[in-house]
């Protein structure tokens, strides 16, 4: 019988051999226990219409949790300080729900203030007492605020510095609250969506985990639903299928446009969009703008994402591309919900995922992990068209050196690396909508929507100038990134067959197949990223039947540099960015490299002229040192237009 690999199968594989981003694999977990819709969460104190919630031990080498709601009223504000004890760090200081690691045994105190809608602001204060544990333990990250109906994740680790044990199983509960929606363990990870509620309600989950010790270990988890008003007509939850956080504000809180951002950018009653005369584009009023002019127009959930983004604007060796090409957008949207990034002409944004801009654990703590990369989208194909970015022969991205469970801190230079290569991307995507010779034209009275309705983007004229020929490649592509059947004719098609529709073409990448749009991104995002970093772009044709080795049957290095793609990418770079010598640039950049056929993926990560047995780059083995995300990376995709 002939066995066939498809992608989220390999992808899947390779994720267990690096386990799950640098975890040993674990077995699957066991039956779920049906949560009890009748049991809800006691609070620990009510008083003065607050219920206040936390555990009942608070131990060294684990994470804890404090949490209030209000008993019959509304939450307008909230504030928590640490008051006494070691600093604990906690990064969402204004949420219903703050979560930290304890690290030393000792006395403790919060306060807390909260401003109810009928009444002054209430304080509390908590005092609790850490004990010493060094046992092996279990611990979830991270308690935090969630939205009704909308997607949540929690992970779980072992902790505790005599903890040598590995993981073998890890049960996943709900032990109180309202049922969840689509309760769906996998391994380290616990997913699911929030149920509807009519006030906001705390929700309690535990996860067990075996050691191969023998030992078992337990921690519970709080997640606190938030009643939010949700328009089901709405732009988010009926065009972006999605339900987003209310935790989200202007980075600057006085800023120029503080007053108007999330109305107009980031929430679930959005259902028109904001005129220019409200939140204009930013090139509509400089044409030189400042790091403080585009920090003006961001929205985050946590504080922590507008400090790493300004940290990337100011030390980024791209940040005088990307405050140029930001003109294009009205607003920038940084959340630990965005999964995966988008640009959208309904409102002139970028909505960025901030797992491209944490440094450190904590950081990554506060982020949604439901995967955006684990689609079966064209399984059934014979082939695949992976794609990465490689500098000096080695991975460019390596979000893979940084396992969760590793508790490391980042470099800088991983953080640009995730940040630049994404942003050149979206905002390839937002200056074909609103070119630079747009900026002076458009109409206050006038909106991103209409605007973009009503004035076709610079890749629908670039499309028809320079086409792609491969009308089979487009088709593949709908099966592929659109999740169309494939036909028998497409499921016929060897790797060989889809070399001979690719290289004659002039696509560096098979996604630029899916979409005009994408194609004009891809080739603006790839110049970009071998212009101003010196980092190139791979893409090779790999066989999906009996080839767990991924050996490669073609592949290509540097291929939007090539002679027959030149002139396709001149012409959207001089569209985007008008002020660079496009020719000239060209003329320094690296000529396409074939990759060795024969030779796989990982192999071919090193195509310099003296490559040969004994000097490649060892492919990975198991534990992998990458990422899956590192290797397979995946393009954003973007909502429907209203």
């Amino acid at each position: 019988m002939i066995k066939r690999f498809s992608l989220s199968l390999l992808l899947s594989l390779i994720l267990q051999a690096c386990g799950g981003s640098g975890d040993s694999d674990i077995s699957p977990s066991t039956p779920v226990q049906e949560p009890n819709e009748q049991l809800s969460v006691s609070p620990k104190r009510v008083e003065d219409g607050l219920q206040l919630f936390y555990p009942d031990t608070f131990q060294t080498n684990q994470a804890a949790s404090l949490a209030v709601i209000a008993s019959n009223d509304t939450i307008k504000t909230v504030k928590w300080q640490q008051i006494s004890g070691p600093e604990l760090q906690f990064l969402a200081p204004t949420s219903q729900v703050i979560s930290f690691d304890i690290s030393q045994a000792a006395n403790y105190s919060f306060e807390l203030t909260v401003t109810l809608s009928s009444s002054a602001p209430i304080q509390k204060t908590i005092h609790f007492s850490a004990v010493q544990n060094n046992t092996e333990q279990a611990t979830v990250r991270l308690d935090h605020v969630a939205v009704e109906q909308a997607k949540v994740s929690l992970r779980a680790d072992k902790t505790g510095t005599a903890n040598t044990a590995d993981i073998t199983s890890i049960t996943w509960r709900q032990v109180a609250g309202p049922r969840v929606i689509d309760f769906t363990p996998e391994q380290y990870y616990l997913f699911f969506k929030a149920p509807e509620v009519s006030q906001d309600t705390v929700l309690e989950f535990s996860a067990t985990l075996n050691f191969s010790d023998g030992s078992v270990a337990t921690d519970n988890s709080y997640v606190l639903i938030k009643n939010t008003s949700i328009n089901d007509d709405g732009y988010f939850p009926n065009y972006a299928d999605r339900i987003v956080t209310s935790e989200v504000k202007p980075y600057i809180s006085d800023g120029k446009y503080a007053d108007v951002l999330v109305d107009c950018i980031y929430n679930n009653q959005l259902s028109s969009t904001c005129s220019f005369a409200t939140l204009p584009l930013l090139g509509s009023e400089t044409l030189s703008p400042t790091v403080d002019d585009v920090l003006s127009r961001l929205v985050v959930s946590h504080a922590w994402m507008g400090d790493r983004f300004k940290q990337f604007l100011q030390q980024s060796s791209t940040a005088d591309d990307m405050l140029k090409l930001l003109r294009a957008t009205t607003a920038i949207v940084i959340a630990y919900d965005v999964r995966p990034s988008f640009y959208w002409s309904a409102t002139g944004a970028i909505y960025l995922d901030a797992a491209n801009f944490w440094l450190t654990p904590q950081e990554r703590d506060t982020l949604n992990d439901q995967a955006d990369y684990r689609s079966s989208f064209g399984d059934a194909l014979q082939f695949m068209i992976p794609w990465r970015y490689v500098k000096n022969n080695q991975y460019y991205i390596r979000n893979g050196d940084y396992p969760a469970a590793s508790r490391l801190t980042k470099p800088f230079s991983a953080l640009e690396a995730n940040a630049s290569w994404l942003m050149y991307h979206e905002l390839g995507h937002a200056n074909d909508f609103f070119p630079p010779t747009s900026w002076d034209q458009i109409s206050a009275n006038n909106n991103p929507l209409s605007y973009s309705s009503n004035h076709a983007a610079s890749s629908s004229r670039f499309s028809q100038i320079y086409p792609l020929n491969s009308e089979d490649l487009k088709q593949l592509a709908d099966v592929s990134f659109s999740g169309n059947t494939a036909t028998p004719n497409q499921l016929a098609l060897e790797a060989q067959d889809v070399v001979a529709l690719f290289t004659p073409d002039f696509a560096p990448d098979y996604y630029c197949y899916s979409t005009i749009r994408e194609d004009f991104a891809t080739l603006f995002g790839h110049f970009m990223m071998a212009y101003r970093l010196g980092v190139s772009a791979d893409v090779a044709i790999i066989s999906t039947v009996e080839n767990e080795e991924l050996v490669v049957s073609w592949g290509q290095r540097d291929r939007n540099n090539a002679p027959q793609i030149q002139q396709r990418v001149k012409a959207v770079v001089e569209t985007v960015f008008p002020e660079l010598d496009v020719a000239n640039i060209q003329s320094t950049l690296p000529a396409p490299v074939t990759m060795r056929s024969g030779d796989d993926w990982f192999s071919n990560i090193n195509l310099s002229s003296n490559s040969n047995a004994s000097n490649l780059q060892a492919k990975p083995l198991s534990p992998l040192p990458l990422a899956v995300e590192d290797y397979w990376q995946h393009y954003p995709n973007s909502p429907a237009i209203p």
